[in-house]
């Protein structure tokens, strides 16, 4: 007998609006397999939660089904998330998955399900995510705010309303967003079209900087439709992997094309206050030589997952006679031409500096591995990259069916295809081996993608490295660290030697938490909760989510998060603005 999605999912949504309708917490759980799992994205809280088990489900939705005021339960027939089968590899299984809207007491909802046969053959769910999609009567303009058509409206004059809506929003921003990277870029965005006045500041010179002063031969490492920037495609003939300086300009061009308010050659001036009595902070701001005071009610600080550079202690630094520096001032191989160098890490920015050394003919390479890493080519990530963010339908479809796999259960199941991935990296990590790099396969072998979210450091995509290692021309020295410089070089914790014109510390940087510790102090900072990595349920810790300390958010992630997280912060503090939730609601 022939499987019709259609059926199988209007039957499985009738008989989940039927028991939401009834409050019947009981049967509502029922819906799901034993092991299924609900995320649920503001609808039932004003938090991001994921359930994990039938028993978790339905202890999270009696305390909350009702109040949710769920109804008009229909199935979405938009293009590419009409009910359809599908082959998830990770479980070797064909779902029933399928997109359906909602009302609720909140606003407009959406949810994505994929729905497993049971041991009856009865359709139940494996993964069901819910949203709050937009605030009822504040939905998200379609259209950039004060640029449509008013020719022939007596009155109006378009670039007179705009200038006035952007010296409203210098003067009296209801969020104020730190760094105009991608990340506070995309937020931006995202507050314009939600009519949440923003202003970003930044404390280059231009919209781009960021990325301009990093080293040169630095290309990002997913494919450009992943880290499309939002509401804006990039050209059609737009190289796969977007060079530095492409980006940096692209950003610039960004926040001009989408209208958004951004200060540059502008720093926040230590330390903020929050007036808990109005519900605003008092920041004073130095753009240029002029000192700017505003009162904003947020600040979202996106100023880059990972802060400042981490440089570990080494003594007798002063009397090395070479030159010692961080990735993060690496300009070039070109300079390091005939020396010896070294480079202290075994993650993304170390191996792109190794293979750059060596392309500009550096004496010697010498990585130093200090703990095993986890490597897998570029390659073997980007094919499943182009299987989620195809061509063949919108960024905004695979960012909604990507966010409706909660992370939990993307771990759980890459877990199970560990041996996979070894096999499928045999070739690469032979190489690796054979020139002495030790290697892993991310958190509980779950691989590089989760380790990105848990750490977001041990790590590299190879992308010819690893051919370079095998040949010898980057030589590699595992499992010891630096313990102190000598005149010559560097003396490591096994007792060797190795000389060295140069030092490279490859070696991360300090969490966003506490790189803004100084700049807000112990009293703020210490209330807020941890930033980055994932919680017992597998969301991500203090991103895009209450830190803890009103008014304060931390924005983190790559461009697929802040692209889809945007939506759910933006929700968040526009509620807030509405005065729909307290300034400061209790953290479940």
């Amino acid at each position: 007998m022939t499987l019709d999605p259609h059926l199988v999912a209007s039957s499985w949504l009738a008989e989940l609006a039927s028991t939401i309708q009834r409050g019947d917490v009981e049967a509502a759980s029922e819906l799901f397999l034993p092991n299924g799992w609900l995320r649920d994205l503001l609808v039932f809280t004003w938090d991001i939660r994921s359930l994990d088990g039938r028993g978790a489900v339905r202890s999270y939705l009696r305390q909350r089904l009702s109040n949710a005021q769920i109804t008009e339960v229909k199935l979405e027939g938009t293009a590419h998330l009409s009910p359809q089968t599908s082959y998830v590899p990770q479980i070797r299984a064909i779902d029933v998955e399928f997109a359906f809207t909602f009302e609720c007491h909140k606003g407009h909802g959406r949810g994505y399900c994929r729905l497993l046969p049971d041991h009856d053959g009865s359709f139940k769910a494996f993964s069901v995510m819910v949203m709050l999609s937009d605030l009822r009567g504040h939905e998200e303009l379609r259209t950039l705010h004060l640029r449509d058509d008013l020719t022939g409206i007596p009155g109006r004059n378009m670039q007179e309303e705009f200038a006035a809506w952007v010296r409203s929003v210098e003067t009296k921003p209801y969020v104020l967003i730190v760094g105009a990277g991608q990340t506070g870029l995309q937020l931006a965005a995202r507050f314009k079209s939600m009519q949440i006045p923003a202003l970003v500041i930044e404390r280059n010179a231009r919209i781009g900087d960021n990325w301009r002063k990093r080293y040169p031969t630095l290309t990002l490492h997913t494919i450009k439709r992943h880290h499309t920037l939002l509401y804006q495609p990039y050209p059609s003939n737009w190289p796969e992997y977007t060079p530095r300086d492409k980006l940096a300009d692209w950003l610039e061009h960004y926040a001009s094309v989408q209208d958004l308010v951004v200060w540059t050659d502008s720093e926040l001036q230590p330390q903020p206050k929050y007036d808990s009595a109005t519900s605003t902070w008092n920041v004073t701001i130095i753009r240029g030589v002029e000192e700017a005071t505003i009162r904003p009610a947020h600040i979202v600080l996106a100023t880059g997952t990972l802060g400042e550079a981490n440089i570990p202690d080494c003594p007798g630094r002063h009397a090395f006679c070479g030159k010692v520096l961080h990735s993060d001032g690496y300009d070039g191989g070109a300079s390091f031409s005939g020396k010896r160098v070294i480079v202290i890490g075994a993650g993304n920015s170390s191996i792109d500096i190794c293979q750059d050394l060596v392309f500009h003919n550096a004496q010697s390479v010498t990585m130093i591995q200090r703990s095993s890493t986890c490597v897998m080519s570029r390659d073997f990530l980007s094919s499943i990259q182009r299987t989620i963010w195809s061509d063949d339908w919108p960024v905004e479809v695979a960012d909604f069916k990507t966010a409706a796999w909660p992370i939990g259960l993307q771990k759980r199941m890459a877990m199970a295809n560990e041996d996979m991935m070894w096999a499928a990296e045999k070739e690469l990590h032979d190489k690796l081996r054979k020139g002495g790099v030790q290697l892993n396969m991310g958190p509980d072998g779950a691989g590089l993608y989760l380790l990105t979210l848990e750490r977001l450091a041990g790590l590299w995509q190879d992308k010819g490295g690893a051919d370079l290692i095998a040949d010898g021309s980057i030589k590699v020295k595992n499992g010891i660290f630096p313990e102190r410089f000598s005149e010559t070089g560097l003396v490591f914790s096994d007792g060797s030697e190795l000389p060295a014109d140069a030092v490279i510390f490859a070696t991360g940087y300090i969490p966003i938490k506490e790189s803004n510790r100084k700049l807000f102090g112990d009293d703020v900072i210490n209330q807020t909760t941890e930033v980055y990595g994932l919680d017992a349920e597998g969301e991500l810790k203090g991103s895009y989510r209450p830190s803890g300390h009103p008014g304060l958010w931390f924005a983190t992630g790559d461009f697929f998060t802040s692209r889809f997280y945007s939506k759910l912060l933006a929700l968040q503090i526009k509620a807030r603005q509405l005065g729909i939730v307290p300034t400061t609601p209790a953290l479940e």
